[in-house]
């Protein structure tokens, strides 16, 4: 009986040690290299990282988009969910991308929609994701609203490529299907061309294509974009520069072939526009940002903020925002001077 005894509990060690996956270690470390954040999912060599954010915004004063004025204040609570994967193949590295998220904003419910779904291996992504012509550049500025003067459409379905040939040089290009405007007019003018309605009406797509070289000091980028449907084009050139280990500064410029056509890529009023920021790290836990942007159809607008991380990923962000609206924008304002309060968790 006591040779019984003893044996039992030396099998379910034996067998605990079996089912021991032995290639833990190695994914572990794998997934370390993958970057922040990625955890290695058992029984597989995949990499997961799940990051998000929840977010309670305050504002007053008039919509700065459009200069309506608001009689109360204006309160939008969202939430938005990311996913990425990550696998080593005999290819290089096979990534995943989905996103969700969604808002109650003044009262309503604006459900949750869908942010974007990608794939991309050995230098080539499918899926669908903001246009390029925004991505590529890296947006605007550091400040919440920081397309009061627009920069590039929206969410696409796209197919692109970027080649890294070293020593921090990298090209782009793409072709993109565009974007819908479902809310627009459904009667006599249909047929014509609105000016959210940018989703391409034959097999030939939206083009687009990019340069950057980025070294220590900062970057230098341009990209263009060919719009199929309005058979027009954009191009946008950006300047990063870090001036010191806190401050840092960009200059973007943008120009349209013909403005007075809805153009996918040039999304902003006349033929010309332009932005700039500045960031500074005021302390360990704050740091200030501005933005100034111009479009020659006379309006340009203005922002500052101070991002306080009061712990690490709760975020407290003042932002006042003024915007002079130029004759050939569609507000019927002349100006307006808002603020906003952003309360935000990230993960």
């Amino acid at each position: 009986m006591s040779a019984l005894l003893f044996e039992v509990p030396s099998a379910s060690m034996a067998a605990q040690v079996a089912i021991a996956d032995p290639y833990t270690d190695r994914y572990l470390r794998v997934c370390e290299v993958m970057g922040s954040g990625y955890f290695y999912i058992p029984q597989s060599d995949i990499c997961l990282r799940v990051t998000g954010s929840v977010e309670y915004d305050v504002a007053a004063g008039p919509d700065v988009y459009t200069g309506k004025p608001s009689k109360t204040w204006k309160q939008t609570a969202k939430a938005a969910l990311q996913l990425d994967t990550k696998a080593e193949t005999e290819l290089g590295i096979l990534s995943t991308y989905f996103g969700i998220e969604g808002s109650f904003a003044d009262g309503a419910d604006d459900g949750i929609a869908f942010s974007g779904a990608t794939i991309e291996l050995s230098g080539w992504e499918v899926g669908a994701t903001d246009s390029q012509f925004d991505t590529w550049l890296g947006s605007a500025g550091n400040v919440l609203d920081d397309d009061v003067v627009p920069y590039a459409g929206g969410m696409t379905n796209q197919v692109n490529y970027t080649a890294f040939l070293g020593s921090g040089l990298s090209v782009l290009i793409g072709a993109e299907q565009g974007t819908k405007d479902e809310s627009g007019d459904q009667g006599e003018e249909s047929e014509k061309l609105q000016a959210d309605d940018h989703l391409i009406d034959s097999y030939v797509p939206h083009l687009v294509g990019g340069v950057k070289l980025g070294k220590d000091w900062g970057a230098i980028a341009t990209v263009l974009g060919y719009d199929s449907v309005a058979k027009e084009f954009a191009a946008k050139v950006r300047l990063d520069v870090q001036l010191n280990d806190s401050v840092s500064a960009f200059l973007m410029g943008g120009y349209q072939s013909d403005h007075e056509k809805p153009n996918y890529f040039g999304a902003w009023d006349g033929t010309y526009a332009a932005w700039s920021g500045i960031s500074a790290s005021l302390s360990p836990k704050a740091t200030f940002n501005s933005q100034i942007a111009l479009a020659d159809s006379g309006t340009y607008a203005l922002a500052i903020n101070v991002d306080y991380e009061a712990v690490p990923g709760f975020i407290i962000t003042p932002e006042l925002d003024y915007v002079s609206f130029g004759a050939v924008s569609q507000s019927d304002f002349d100006d307006a001077l808002g603020g906003v309060v952003s309360i935000k968790r990230e993960f």
